[in-house]
């Protein structure tokens, strides 16, 4: 196996292992603790968590931006490794991706914002929804 090889799979125990800590300890949103503004990441959490029961309605209801959007990360970073393992030029390395990227932030700021209007009060996490109150 090669270095490279080895290098990835650590890459991807690490995120895996994140992740697992991640829904095992499931630590407080600290911008809603402080601020009581929805972040672009409130609730990821109970979104991952009702995907592992197959209740795609509900994940969708938890963070509609994050459950298109992380696969597709993850299809991305499963390529960049690949392309790092066989030795290739790196996508993320080209100026092309910084537009990507840039575009892909200023969708998660428009997003942010939404879901803190009244009128957009549907893009909050579901259990605002359920619960009928805010934190």
């Amino acid at each position: 196996m090669t270095r490279r090889a080895v290098k990835a799979g650590a890459l991807l125990l690490a995120l895996v292992l994140a992740l697992a800590l991640m829904l095992a300890l499931r630590p407080p949103c600290l911008i809603l603790k402080y601020t009581g503004f929805f972040c672009t990441g409130c609730g990821v959490q109970h979104m991952l968590l009702a995907l592992l029961q197959g209740d795609f309605a509900g994940a969708l209801a938890q963070n509609s931006f994050m459950l298109f959007f992380l696969p597709l990360a993850g299809v991305f970073l499963l390529a960049e490794l690949l392309r790092y393992v066989q030795g290739k030029p790196l996508l993320c390395k080209t100026k092309a991706f910084l537009y990507v990227l840039l575009a892909l932030l200023v969708l998660a700021g428009i997003f942010t914002v939404l879901r803190n209007l009244p009128s957009f009060r549907w893009l909050a996490p579901g259990w605002v929804a359920a619960n009928n109150s805010l934190p």
